[in-house]
């Protein structure tokens, strides 16, 4: 799959979600026990790799066994065609269709397009994996358009789980990506830029209760990202020895005077370290810290008067919206926001984008016992690809998040859980049962978690 969306259609409809949280200036990313159910397979991508300058085993692959890796570049066409299936508390649901072409026209270059209506509705379309110069230099682009309340928690360890308000957000943005990438993918360099316009439209409490603003016009809204990897794994796909490093800078600007501009640094290190025949134990160690470059106003009274809940003074409930409102923004434009914990990906107790604040620090450990190592191709008429394994996790993680740096650690969260994976050519189906102090979540998603690049986040 592409460099923009190595998840598909799936990432796509996640990074709406969430991306239009972002363009609200809100701290939330969505919540709950959200579930994207796909009928989905890929190619058959485990063909021996083509001779290229870059394919060969450093003296490192060679002690450590390195001969898994499959190519990056295959040509075996491939297709799916899936239903979606989404819930965010306190907004509804929304259901749709979802379809993917894989290696066009025996090229590398995969198509993705999806639309979900309901109580939400989001649509979009990418074109991943377009060689400008082979196996070297690559694009992609794609299209989304989103109306939506994404769920926005009070910051902080110390925040309730029911304390939330829910954004109505409407726009679309661009995305294109430039990917410099050698070795068969080992080391990549890339740039992304996301340009659109977003509406904040009003105000929901969990209850319902609709409360308007004053300005609903459209803003111009930015992303620009840059990062690098490094992959000495034996695969991409389904890691079992070896480390893998990443590092992105996710820069957000936009028009609206009320909103900081800030930019993320995220830097994330999985090690994987054989165990048994077939096993494996993960390591993964995440952080993240928001930098603000131009600060807004932090003036309550200011910020009010801007606003315009035009509350009555004996609407209480209006000034409570409004003075949660406020004091939301006014964290966010002193601190911006870093990486949230929470959701598929990190702390997977907790609903997405649960803990949020200027810095966040997360390590987790899973230990992935593959019950089977196999090779068993398949054809159906809404998809094609070959099961490679089934897989069982265990997992313990922990997190933190703290406006400061020097309060990091001092409270965290913690998560376990169980997990089911089905391993397929191309993609991991990925089932996960985990409990916390919050009580439970179960996410069927896609591929393994801690992801930098995860389709529950809006960089």
């Amino acid at each position: 799959m592409g460099c923009l969306g190595p998840y598909g259609i799936y990432g796509a409809i996640f990074m709406v979600l969430t991306s239009a949280s972002v363009q609200a200036q809100t701290a939330g990313e969505g919540a709950g026990s959200s579930v994207i159910v796909p009928v989905d397979v890929g190619p058959d991508k485990d063909k021996e790799p083509a001779e290229h300058p870059d394919n060969y085993k450093s003296p490192v692959n060679r002690i450590l066994g390195v001969d898994r890796r499959r190519d990056q570049y295959g040509k075996d066409f491939g297709y799916f065609v899936y239903p979606i299936a989404g819930d965010i508390p306190g907004l509804g649901q929304a259901a749709g269709l979802g379809a993917t072409l894989m290696n066009m026209g025996g090229s590398d270059m995969d198509f993705t397009g999806f639309k979900v209506d309901g109580d939400f509705s989001a649509s979009g379309a990418t074109l991943l994996d377009i060689n400008l110069i082979p196996q070297r230099l690559i694009f992609d682009f794609g299209y989304y358009d989103y109306d939506v309340a994404p769920v926005d928690y009070a910051r902080g360890l110390d925040s309730d789980k029911d304390d939330y308000l829910l954004p109505k957000v409407k726009g679309y943005y661009w995305l294109g990506q430039m990917t410099l990438t050698f070795m068969q993918r080992k080391v990549e360099a890339f740039y992304r830029l996301g340009l659109g316009k977003s509406q904040l439209l009003e105000i929901r409490e969990k209850d319902g209760s609709l409360y308007p603003i004053g300005d609903t016009s459209e803003k111009n809204a930015r992303g620009d990202t840059l990062g690098v990897s490094f992959d000495n794994t034996d695969d991409r796909l389904d890691p079992r020895t070896g480390v893998r490093a990443e590092i992105a800078r996710k820069g957000f600007n936009n028009e609206d005077p009320l909103v900081s501009d800030f930019y993320i640094m995220d830097y994330n290190l999985t090690a994987y370290v054989p165990m048994r025949r077939w096993d494996t134990l993960a390591f993964n160690l995440f952080r993240s810290d928001a930098h603000v470059t131009r600060q807004a106003s932090t003036d309550e009274a200011y910020l009010k008067s801007q606003f315009g809940f035009n509350c009555a003074p004996a609407d209480q409930a209006c000034l409570q919206v409004e003075q949660e409102f406020v004091d939301r923004r006014i964290q966010f434009n002193q601190y911006g926001v870093a990486s949230s914990l929470g959701g598929t990906q990190r702390l997977r107790s907790f609903a997405n984008g649960r803990y949020t604040a200027g810095h966040s620090l997360f390590y987790g450990l899973e230990y992935r016992w593959n019950l089977t190592d196999e090779r068993v191709p398949f054809d159906i008429f809404i998809a094609r690809g070959v099961r490679t394994g089934f897989q069982l996790a265990f997992f313990a993680e922990q997190g933190s998040v703290a406006e400061n740096t020097s309060d990091l650690w001092r409270q965290r969260r913690t998560s376990y859980g169980v997990g089911f994976r089905l391993v397929l050519s191309g993609i991991i189906i990925r089932a996960d049962y985990a409990t916390g102090d919050e009580g439970d979540e179960f996410v069927l998603f896609i591929n393994y978690p801690w992801s930098l690049f995860s389709v529950d986040s809006s960089g």
